[in-house]
């Protein structure tokens, strides 16, 4: 373990939830797999953060606006999920790294955990400053389709940094805590697909976020 991670969080510390992504469009597997990181990992709190140009992916099919709107749409019933805008305006690739510095200073009192795949944590050391990252927040790691723990980057990174979820309220940041959720089966890509071939019902959409894609005509081919 490193010292970072041994140091103490105070007690009354808020912990929040960073869940980055381009939500292209947000649905219903993005919304069951925050309501269970807030569940299980006791979260004060848990912020979308919709990015302008992901690094490591294509750009997104519809505009930052878009995207933010139909977040707030699709949590508007989640008292304890915001939408977090500070990626929303880059004219640049957004890095997880620089991201975590500005909201610490946003929010010096708080520990923040950031949300990720068992699919990004088996690359992470190829993030830009992942150690940044581990310096500045803990990671909360689900349970991805066809990944496993034993890939990648992932023995290294659970051999240093791996802790139970008790360590996200003990300590202020360094730690890597990996849950045992099920399959949220949902794929954004499958809706885009759907969407494009003028499909009207597409259950893994909220109601509201499907209602607002049909009247900006989004994802249309």
């Amino acid at each position: 373990m490193t010292d970072t991670a041994s140091q103490t969080s105070p007690a009354n510390s808020p912990l929040i939830g960073i869940f980055g992504g381009t939500f292209d469009p947000v649905h219903q597997g993005h919304l069951a797999c925050a309501r269970y990181v807030l569940e299980h990992c006791a979260l004060d709190q848990l912020q979308f953060m919709p990015c302008h140009l992901p690094p490591h992916r294509a750009s997104p099919g519809v505009s930052a606006a878009h995207r933010a709107n139909m977040v707030e749409l699709a949590i508007a019933g989640e008292p304890s999920m915001q939408l977090q805008p500070l990626e929303l305006d880059r004219s640049s690739p957004s890095y997880t790294a620089d991201s975590l510095a500005l909201l610490k200073q946003a929010m010096p009192d708080c520990t923040l955990a950031f949300v990720i795949g068992m699919d990004s944590l088996s690359y992470l050391k190829q993030w830009y400053q992942w150690q940044t990252i581990l310096r500045l927040s803990h990671l909360i790691v689900c349970q991805r389709p066809g990944y496993t723990s034993n890939e990648g980057d992932c023995p290294a990174l659970l051999a240093g940094f791996g802790a139970d979820i008790s360590a996200l309220r003990r300590r202020p940041h360094g730690n890597i805590v990996v849950l045992d959720n099920p399959d949220f089966a949902a794929s954004a890509t499958a809706i885009r697909a759907a969407l494009a071939n003028q499909q009207q019902n597409i259950s893994t959409l909220a109601p509201s976020v499907l209602n607002y894609i049909q009247q900006h005509r989004l994802y249309q081919s």
